[in-house]
């Protein structure tokens, strides 16, 4: 079963543009732009079907890649799945070139550190004047509600629009290969 308006976060290399003020770092995109003909197929319809038959998954919920890639037994199931850093490339490239609604965004580091990682990972952070502090499940969970607060107001604007001759999902394989990483 599919999820509707499941959402991509991309995270990715910061590009500077006139529309924003601070280096753009990260991307939320409808995943049914994975189905746009610039993305590299079949790659893009399986991230999508990642993105949306994950059990539990839920309509307009805002899932990370590092999410994905816990869902894909800590990465060791990209290769069955797809080239996702071409994906992300093809996807950040259409989103630049108005090919599909996105959200371009600026997020501070220590916003890029927890949704960079796992659902489960904790992160020491250190800061200049000498402090530190840890940031773990609740942050991250923080951050992506955040983010799906964004979501949503951008939504009742209008539907994300994920571009234009999107390509049939493809059926192969049958069931996608989930299994969330466990530490062995």
């Amino acid at each position: 079963m599919t999820v509707p308006d499941v959402y991509l976060l991309a995270l990715h290399e910061p590009y500077q543009t006139p529309q924003h003020p601070v280096p753009v770092n990260a991307t939320v995109v409808h995943a049914l732009t994975l189905l746009h003909p610039a993305v590299p197929q079949p790659d893009g319809g399986r991230v999508f079907r990642c993105l949306t038959e994950f059990p539990g998954r839920v309509p307009g919920e805002v899932v990370p890649l590092s999410t994905l890639t816990f869902e894909l037994d800590g990465r060791r199931l990209w290769p069955q799945v797809a080239d996702w850093e071409r994906v992300v490339e093809a996807v950040v490239d259409i989103a630049r070139h108005q090919g599909c609604d996105a959200m371009p965004l600026g997020l501070p580091e220590a916003t890029v550190v927890a949704l960079a990682s796992g659902p489960e990972t904790v992160h020491e952070l250190y800061y200049p004047d000498g402090g530190r502090a840890q940031s773990g499940p609740a942050e991250r969970r923080q951050h992506l509600e955040e983010m799906t607060g964004h979501v949503r107001r951008f939504v009742e604007q209008g539907p994300f629009w994920p571009g234009a001759n999107l390509v049939a999902r493809p059926r192969q394989p049958q069931v996608m290969p989930y299994q969330p990483y466990r530490s062995r």
